[in-house]
């Protein structure tokens, strides 16, 4: 009976102790004082086993920060996490998280999702990574990142390992700001000073060359990047992507810092368009190698210990040696701190490569990529004026403008007439000269179809530059006004007109979300909506005056009719008609309308063409 009571006993404090570990994350009921619920172990005194990092110590309230946990060594491993972002004074849970790692989730505190991060599993880990959304709006200068840690049940490490950071207001185009940054690890608390000078510095990528090369042995994966005429204050990258477009990509970035010294960073770009952050998933990153030799920048490194796991929602896909990727280069400049700037140059390679297995390619970024660049956005201006502004004048005039000025002759013919054929043969032209250009731009190459989008363009584009060109030569060969079928001519006029303007705005549309655009947010696509929602308002509008003096020209030819008519027994001469059919205040309104479109069409146009050429 003792013995029974003893092994009940024991079996009751085995199933209390594991009941605690939360295994599979923190409880909520942790949040607040960020302490496990080990009962009866205590904290352990701090200790240099474990440290934490970010990839900024300053922050605006639109940036992202990213916070690395990891062991002092390889040896060092954890099995629970517990992240927090804090005020200052520690009272107020502040911010929200992005899940990175694998074996990671995002936690509810205080009844705010993804306010905290924690463990998934109870696997041993070397290392996680989170991403910390700061709040939009900062009430509090000073933010403390703090790790709980949890190396096995009895041994556990709280209020050890913190980073403090340090909220900017957004900055102007200059910005001299004094940052006093603090972190805490372990215990020991070191406090720096310095001056952060914001400017940001842009210098024109020009005959960069990038090969990139790797070999494969034992699970290893070495890798060499060679970059030659990368300036200072320049960075190349090369990223794998499952698409060939940005977005959920792992990116290894060589950079040339302004103290001529070289970096070579991991990151992942999880939000299409978003700049990269650092951190990755899927195997261990180990820089070996950062040299410049003979003005050739080199940044070597392995990648290696991949384990099979699990895509998990909110995380993006691990990196993977089996996995066939396509590479993407980029090139671009830093700031004055060394950050990365948006790319100047970006392509991706039509190649596709893994990591277990021998590759390399290469990029040339030469005197002439600045000008190819060009051409691709001469083509996309140029067909923005044309197909906005040029083309609905045209057909506006066309449509509406018949009866306006009949007086009036522009080389013996009517005015109307005389505009239009003006605007639509240079519409042909324009769109011939952006076709060529476009066609330079790709070497006369095709777009695949695994390209998706820019292959949709490239279809829709066809057959509107094809349209266009259709158009002047049917003119050519019309038959007479008074031609017995004439009307056939004039309903394949405006039916082949009508498809080619329809298919302009698609693809107009289709052209903001291509990869070489890099549209930042809804802007040039919300100008793109703003011109669709115009047209129908402006053709109602022109429809709408059309219907209403032909209403009132029936009415007042009704009353003549028959009030004239039956007086003298005469009918009223034509003469005294004609001041209805040309009716000058519907021809005002026509014009008003006319020049209220152009100038709607005009702005659009060009603040469309702005935002292109800022490529």
């Amino acid at each position: 009976m003792e013995l029974f009571t003893y092994q009940l006993l024991v079996f009751i404090l085995i199933c209390t102790k594991y009941g605690n570990n939360h295994s599979t994350g923190a409880p909520t009921d942790a949040c607040s004082t960020m302490t496990p619920g080990h009962t009866p172990n205590t904290a352990q005194s701090c200790s240099a086993i474990y440290t934490i990092q970010t990839d900024k110590t300053q922050y605006y309230p639109t940036d992202t920060v990213l916070i690395t946990v990891s062991g002092a060594t390889g040896s060092n491993t954890f099995r629970g996490i517990l992240l927090q972002a804090r005020t200052l004074n520690g009272n107020q849970i502040i911010g929200t998280w992005t899940v990175v790692s694998s074996t990671t989730q995002a936690l509810t505190c205080n009844s705010v999702t993804n306010s905290a991060i924690t463990h998934n599993s109870k696997t041993d880990k070397t290392s996680v990574q989170a991403i910390w959304t700061p709040p939009s709006t900062i009430t509090e200068t000073t933010t403390v990142i703090k790790a709980t840690i949890v190396n096995v049940y009895t041994t556990f490490f709280v209020n050890c390992f913190n980073v403090t950071l340090t909220a900017k207001q957004a900055n102007t185009s200059t910005n001299a700001t004094t940052v006093a940054a603090s972190s805490t690890t372990a215990g020991a608390s070191t406090t720096v000073t310095s001056t952060t000078i914001t400017t940001t510095t842009v210098q024109q990528i020009v005959g960069v060359q990038v090969a990139v090369n790797w070999t494969y042995t034992s699970g290893v994966t070495s890798v060499k990047m060679q970059i030659t005429n990368l300036q200072a204050s320049q960075w190349c990258a090369f990223g794998l992507s499952l698409d060939q477009d940005m977005g959920e990509d792992h990116v290894f970035v060589c950079k040339y810092l302004s103290t001529y010294n070289v970096v070579v960073e991991r990151r992942i770009n999880s939000g299409g368009y978003s700049p990269p952050v650092l951190g990755g998933t899927g195997g261990v990153f180990n820089s070996t190698t950062q040299k410049v030799e003979n003005g050739v920048v080199s940044c070597e490194f392995t990648l290696s210990g991949f384990t099979s796991s699990k895509r998990r929602r909110c995380a993006i896909a691990s990196l993977s040696q089996t996995t066939s990727y396509y590479p993407l280069i980029a090139i671009g400049n830093l700031d004055s701190s060394n950050n990365l700037i948006q790319h100047t140059s970006r392509t991706p390679l039509s190649q596709t490569v893994q990591l277990n297995q021998a590759a390399s390619f290469s990029y040339n970024a030469d005197s002439d990529d600045s000008s190819n660049t060009s051409l691709m956005k001469a083509h996309g201006i140029i067909m923005i004026f044309t197909w906005i502004l040029f083309v609905s004048t045209g057909v506006l005039i066309a449509r509406y403008f018949k009866t306006v000025w009949p007086e009036r002759k522009i080389c013996g013919k009517a005015v109307w007439f005389a505009i239009h054929r003006a605007v639509m043969i240079s519409v042909a032209i324009l769109t011939i000269i952006a076709f060529v250009l476009i066609l330079v731009f790709e070497s006369g190459q095709w777009i695949p179809r695994n390209e998706t989008r820019e292959f949709a363009h490239s279809i829709v584009g066809i057959l509107v530059i094809c349209f266009a060109i259709v158009q002047p030569i049917m003119a050519l060969f019309r038959c007479a006004p008074d031609a017995q079928y004439r009307f056939i001519f004039n309903y394949v006029h405006a039916a082949v007109g009508f498809l080619a303007f329809t298919l302009s705005v698609v693809a107009i549309f289709i052209g903001m979300f291509l990869s070489a655009i890099n549209p930042d947010g809804n802007k040039r696509w919300g100008i793109v909506l703003a011109w669709t929602l115009w047209l129908p308002v402006i053709f109602s509008s022109f429809q709408f005056v059309e219907f209403y003096f032909k209403r009132q020209e029936s009415r007042q030819k009704a009353t003549n009719s028959y009030d004239l008519s039956n007086t003298n027994g005469h009918a009223v001469p034509p003469d005294e008609t004609k001041e209805i059919e040309n009716n000058p205040t519907r021809d005002r309104i026509k014009i008003i309308l006319l020049v209220i479109h152009i100038l709607v069409a005009l702005g659009l146009a060009l603040t469309l063409a702005i935002l292109v050429g800022q490529i």
